[in-house]
This record gives C-alpha cells, sequence and structure tokens, in this order.
C-alpha cells in the first residue's frame, strides 16, 4: 500500500511540490498563530507575575491597567494598613506616555517605582539603582528605537537620562520603562495621588477575607488578588485579539484540508482504472481506502515536518527585524500541529475515498 501511494504522489512531482508547498504555508500560519498569542499572554504577564503583592488596589470600577483609569489619595496608605494585617503597602503609578526618542515621538508604559521588588523583572544592562531624571527601559524598546546607555529621552517636556535596559517589559504595543515615584508624579502631574496601591499581606492571611474587609472599609475601591489582577489584563488577548487569531487559524486549517483534498482527488481520478484493476483481481475496498489515506497523510506530514523548522525560523527571522513581535517557539505547538494535520488528512481523504467506492471493475478493462 506504501509503495502504492507514494508511487502515485510521485507521478506527477510538479503537482506534488505545490501542494506540499501549500501545505507547509498553511502549517507555518497555524503555528506563528499559536506561537504569537501564546507569546502574547506571556510577555503581558511577566512583569505583573514579577510584582511582589498579594493585591492591588484601585479605584471601584478600574480592574486593569490599560484600559481603565484607577485614581487614588495618597493618605489612603494608612487607611490600608488599618484595614487588615499587612506587611507592606506600596505605591503604583503607571501610564502610557509619548516620549521624544532620537527626534522620532514613540510610546512607552512608564512606571514609578518605590518599591525595588516591583522595579524591572532583570537589568541586563546598566544599572537598576534609580534616581530623579534617570530612567530604565525595555530591551525591546532599546533595540527597536536604538536606545543606548546614557541616552537622554525626553518624556513629558522632562530630559531622562538613559541608566538601564530590562528585560521583561515587552506588551507587544507598549514596552515598560521605569523611573521613581516622584519622577512619575512630576511627570504625569499626580503630586499626591497614585494609581493603585500595592498590599503585601502577613504571611498566613486570608486573601479573600482580605478583600472583603478592604472593601468593606473603604467602599470607594477595588481590591483584586495578584492572580485576578493578571487575568483581568490577560483578557484584553481574548477580547481582542483572540477572535482574530482563531479566525485566521480556520482559515489555515479549511486551506491546508483543500490542499491535501483537492492533490489526493485527482490523483485517485486520474488512477481511477488502476483502482478498477485492483478492484477486479480481489483488492478490497479498505485495502483501496487505506492507500488513498496514505497519500493524504504523506502530504500531510511532509508539510508538518517542513512547517514546523520553517516556523521557527520565520518567528527568529521576524524578532531580528521586528523586536516588539512576541511570538514564541513552543515544541508542543509542534506536536499539537501534527495531531492537527493527521486529523486534516482523514477529513481530506474522505472525499477521494467514496470516489473508489464507486468503481466499477469493468470500467477498467474497456478500450
Amino acid at each position: 500500500m506504501f509503495l502504492l501511494a507514494s508511487k502515485n504522489l510521485l507521478v506527477h512531482k510538479g503537482r506534488f511540490l505545490l501542494a506540499t508547498v501549500g501545505i507547509t504555508s498553511a502549517v507555518v500560519l497555524m503555528l506563528l498563530l499559536m506561537g504569537l498569542y501564546a507569546g502574547w499572554r506571556e510577555n503581558m504577564s511577566i512583569y505583573l507575575r514579577h510584582v511582589n503583592a498579594d493585591l492591588w488596589i484601585g479605584q471601584k470600577g478600574a480592574w486593569d491597567l490599560f484600559d481603565t483609569l484607577s485614581l487614588l489619595p495618597a493618605q489612603g496608605e494608612q487607611m490600608l494598613e488599618q484595614a487588615v494585617e499587612v506587611a507592606k503597602v506600596s505605591s503604583f503609578i503607571g501610564r502610557v506616555v509619548t516620549c521624544d526618542v532620537h527626534g522620532q515621538q514613540r510610546h512607552t508604559f512608564v512606571i514609578g517605582v518605590d518599591d525595588p521588588d516591583n522595579g524591572p523583572v532583570e537589568v541586563i544592562l546598566g544599572s537598576s539603582n534609580l534616581h530623579d531624571g534617570e530612567i530604565i527601559v525595555d530591551e525591546v524598546f532599546a533595540r527597536s528605537e536604538n536606545i543606548r546607555i546614557g541616552d537622554s529621552l525626553q518624556v513629558a517636556g522632562q530630559a531622562l537620562s538613559v541608566i538601564g535596559i530590562a528585560r521583561g517589559g515587552n506588551f507587544f504595543l507598549y514596552q515598560d520603562s521605569f523611573v521613581t515615584l516622584s519622577e512619575a508624579r512630576r511627570l504625569f502631574g499626580l503630586e499626591g495621588l497614585v494609581n493603585y496601591f500595592l498590599v503585601r499581606l502577613v504571611p498566613g492571611t486570608n486573601v479573600d477575607e482580605a478583600i472583603a474587609q478592604i472593601e468593606e472599609s473603604e467602599p470607594r475601591v477595588t481590591a483584586f488578588s495578584k492572580e485576578r489582577f493578571i487575568a483581568n489584563n490577560l483578557s484584553l488577548t481574548g477580547d481582542s485579539f483572540l477572535p482574530i487569531l482563531r479566525v485566521l487559524e480556520v482559515i489555515a486549517v479549511l486551506v491546508g484540508t483543500m490542499v491535501i483534498g483537492l492533490t489526493v482527488y485527482t490523483l485517485t481520478v486520474e488512477r481511477t482504472s488502476e483502482y478498477g484493476v485492483l478492484k477486479a483481481i480481489g483488492a478490497s475496498d479498505r485495502v483501496l481506502y487505506e492507500t488513498v489515506v496514505l497519500q493524504a497523510l504523506c502530504c500531510g506530514v511532509l508539510g508538518w515536518l517542513l512547517g514546523v523548522p520553517l516556523s521557527w525560523g520565520v518567528v527568529i527571522l521576524v524578532q531580528y527585524f521586528v523586536p516588539q513581535f512576541p511570538a514564541i517557539a513552543y515544541p508542543l505547538h509542534a506536536v499539537w500541529m501534527l495531531g492537527l494535520v493527521v486529523v486534516m488528512s482523514l477529513v481530506a481523504a474522505s472525499v477521494p475515498a467514496r470516489r473508489i467506492a464507486r468503481i466499477d471493475p469493468v470500467l477498467a478493462f474497456k478500450g
């Protein structure tokens, strides 16, 4: 069966090559979309998971860093210390701003830091010791804008000297930058205000009970556990990007299935007389079905074998030219893709299999 299947596929090498290119392209597209979604979610959560806080406390109605605005009086820190048993309360100020980089207007998410535990995930170049008038930028932002240690950025009309480059702050649309809390207040005009309070609870304190106590003592605030706040920000993926990516993935699956189906169906039609002869000499429909399925699987698996390393190469190449691109090459995605390719091949083989079932062995001997 395998010899017959491979022989049929290689009869028209050009057609087989085109089919392989089509299937490979579909595999590459699906793996890129899967990697983009997973990479976006991972990059979005790296900094938030790094923040050393059990609770995020924001203004009532605010629930994330990008879509909603939270403004709280700085003296609310004392209220929190009285409401629950806390080990530490820190202030968080963060906002997307436009800055002047080498004469070009660019956007970055500037975060005011008053606690080193809530600063950059990891400073990979330069210093992490921030002072007023200084800024630490994310490595993706630095690469894309050719920023080096010692450069000066104009942020809200204020010149800030770049003292460090950090990793872990690529939000895809924006990248993190860090300044002192006092500098952030001046830049944003938030004297006496904060966006969120970061609360570290005394070990052993029940998080849900602490949230209930805080919201009961001050109804104008909303408290989130760390995991809940991360989920709120990740929901941007589900609400905005996921539907688009899913549509593109479905299109890629349909294209791959159609390419495999058309290739195998054409081969089946062209080899109708041969299948008729095989039926006439006693070959069962099952044997012929298995031949068709093997042809479809050969097309699909070959496209997978070529598409997996090609997709990883595309990710590396795109990230070299577009550092913001957050796609990640996960080996597990390749395994899932193999299962999907097998399903696509089996579905594609169903149409030519029905064609074989209708072949009349007598026709094979006409003419």
